[in-house]
């Protein structure tokens, strides 16, 4: 055993490794303190707060444990066994960790809030609110309080409230995040609060690249930024795009914004030429960074989601900027370059709302489902004799215009049914505020099933139990819309806001099936009660969907990548220098 001189100066060495960022190095230092003083509490919850760091999430719970049983009275590590738990997906254990912190102290915002969050992950959105709202009680201008009581409110669909907060926590990306789902926002609006935040945010200095960097190429250095190589529904469209890129014209390099890993992320760096973490990295340091790897076209996949390294573009560290996939908007950073999506997506004159330039791709995206999705179950209208719509998707889009539309398609047709499945539905109140809501537009209760689905076995085999899929609006649906269709369930669709209100058109077009899509809510309404009546044709369609998806471009990765492929070099061509 090492004496204690010795122990206190690794201590020390450990805490100034932490400190530093060197958690790898911590971690080391803090398991051979904890390994010489196996009854010390605080060993072992310094170990678990270096894992934390690291997301070695399961470790630092073991660590947090520990310390708990060595000092039953440590509130601190009864928070830290909160929030790995709460990393792990592990709520209830989470919650009952933060619980036994507010015991031991009472009032402690930290646990306050993180209890708060916990609840909100699991769709307990009452409670939840309860504790945000006790969270600013205790410190009233705290921006992460504020930040997510505005997520909780933009859930159901309270956006004045959700806005006013965001701008009260200075959360600019929450703020354009929530606008673009606020039905009384027009596209012009939209497209003008992104180039303000571009204006005011995105105005660092851009880098100084060698004069070459334009130079004709054979074989193009492009790096994708993304917070989402990980397990995440962006992998079943980003993975098999990327691994059809053809290496003889493309080097791929990937950029991870965090440092979370996982089996998916080992998928996404078996592509890559190099996969770099940016996690800790600073904007000015990581575009060093990637402008010494020599890339060429640098591509966001992140878009304003959280955990996204727009900062990083604003810097310009690569000749060519683009954006594409995970946000489906306009980023409002006039260093990048392109926006890349299609002619339904941004049909033309519709780039008057993108500070990028559009190319237009056959299609916007390529689709692999995810395995052990089940067969196509029967049609349920054939059995129940009346057809059931749903929606699987956010409640953030469920404003009162969609339901307004549903309520009316429900009242049409008095014997059919609505299937909403989503997070927030765990909760009570919030079950009964939809459906007094649909109510009020023509529904009646026993018409409704509002509820949530678990784990993601149960939620695919939820799409046995409903026959047409509707689409909100004015932001559409995007993953759960092919899901709908690789399971046989036909979604009907409005044409909305450009582009977010192009979702559905761009994916129901690229699987023929245009004719689902309509431009207003008569239409939708009319639509959906014309697809109800004829209960012989859904059935065929269901039975012939998924072959139709896997045939149309969304099914075709080959093709996809081929065109992505053309996309790159023909954006490069573009910019080269022209011969005199």
């Amino acid at each position: 055993m090492e004496n204690p001189a010795a122990l206190a100066e690794l201590e020390a060495e450990a805490l100034a490794h932490a400190r530093g960022g060197r958690m790898e190095e911590a971690l080391a230092l803090f398991a051979r303190v904890a390994a010489a003083r196996p009854q010390s509490a605080a060993a072992a919850r310094n170990c678990g707060a270096a894992c934390l760091n690291l997301y070695r999430n399961a470790e630092a719970r073991d660590w947090f444990a520990k310390a708990e049983a060595l000092a039953p009275a440590d509130a601190d590590a009864a928070l830290g066994h909160g929030t790995a738990s709460h990393m792990l997906g592990d709520l209830d254990d989470a919650i009952a960790a933060f619980d036994r912190a507010l015991v031991l102290r009472p009032g402690w915002f930290d646990a306050v809030l993180a209890r708060a969050n916990a609840l909100q992950h699991a769709g307990r959105l009452s409670a939840a609110e309860a504790g945000f709202l006790a969270a600013l009680a205790l410190q009233p201008n705290e921006a992460r309080a504020l930040n997510n009581l505005a997520n909780l409110r933009a859930d159901q669909t309270r956006f004045r409230e959700a806005l006013d907060l965001y701008a009260k926590a200075g959360a600019e990306h929450g703020w354009l995040f929530a606008l673009n789902y606020d039905p009384d926002v027009s596209a012009e609006q939209l497209a003008a609060a992104y180039r303000g935040w571009g204006a005011r945010y995105a105005n660092a200095p851009r880098m100084q690249l060698a004069a070459s960097a334009h130079a004709p190429k054979e074989r193009l250095r492009v790096g994708f930024v993304s917070c989402d190589l990980r397990r995440h529904s962006m992998q079943h469209f980003l993975l098999p795009a990327l691994a059809h890129l053809e290496p003889s014209r493309i080097e791929l390099f990937l950029y991870s914004a965090t440092g979370k890993s996982d089996a998916v992320t080992a998928r996404y760096r078996a592509l890559a030429a190099k996969f770099t973490s940016l996690d800790g990295i600073g904007d000015d340091e990581a575009a060093v960074l990637i402008a010494a790897d020599g890339i060429d076209i640098l591509v966001d996949a992140s878009g304003h989601t959280a955990g996204n390294r727009l900062g990083v573009f604003a810097r310009k560290p690569a000749p060519l900027q683009a954006t594409w996939l995970a946000y489906g908007t306009t980023t409002g950073i006039s260093a990048i370059d392109w926006f890349l999506g299609d002619a339904r997506l941004v049909p033309p004159g519709g780039e008057r709302h993108f500070v990028e330039r559009v190319w237009r791709l056959p299609s916007a995206y390529c689709y692999a489902p995810p395995a052990g999705m089940p067969d196509v179950a029967p049609l349920p209208a054939t059995q129940n004799g009346a057809v059931t719509f749903g929606c699987f998707s956010r409640t953030i889009r469920l404003n009162d215009r969609t339901l307004a539309a549903w309520g009316q398609i429900l009242a049409s047709l008095p014997r059919s049914r609505l299937k909403l499945d989503s997070l927030p539905f765990v909760d009570e109140a919030t079950r009964a505020d939809f459906a007094r809501r649909l109510c009020g537009f023509g529904a009646r209760h026993d018409q409704l099933e509002i509820g949530y689905t678990t784990p993601q076995s149960a939620v695919w085999d939820a799409y046995g139990q409903i026959d047409i899929a509707l689409d909100p609006f004015p932001h559409n649906a995007g993953a759960t819309t092919f899901e709908a269709l690789w399971l046989g369930v036909p979604v009907v669709s409005k044409r909305d806001r450009i582009p977010l209100g192009r979702f559905g058109d761009s994916i129901l077009g690229a699987a023929g099936l245009g004719d689902w899509v309509v431009d207003d809510v008569p239409g939708y309404v009319a639509r959906a009660v014309a697809a109800a009546s004829d209960v012989a044709a859904l059935a065929a369609l269901r039975a012939s969907l998924r072959a139709r998806l896997s045939a149309s471009d969304l099914g075709h990765a080959a093709s996809f990548g081929k065109a992505l492929g053309d996309a790159f070099n023909g954006m490069w061509q573009l910019a080269a220098p022209k011969k005199p």
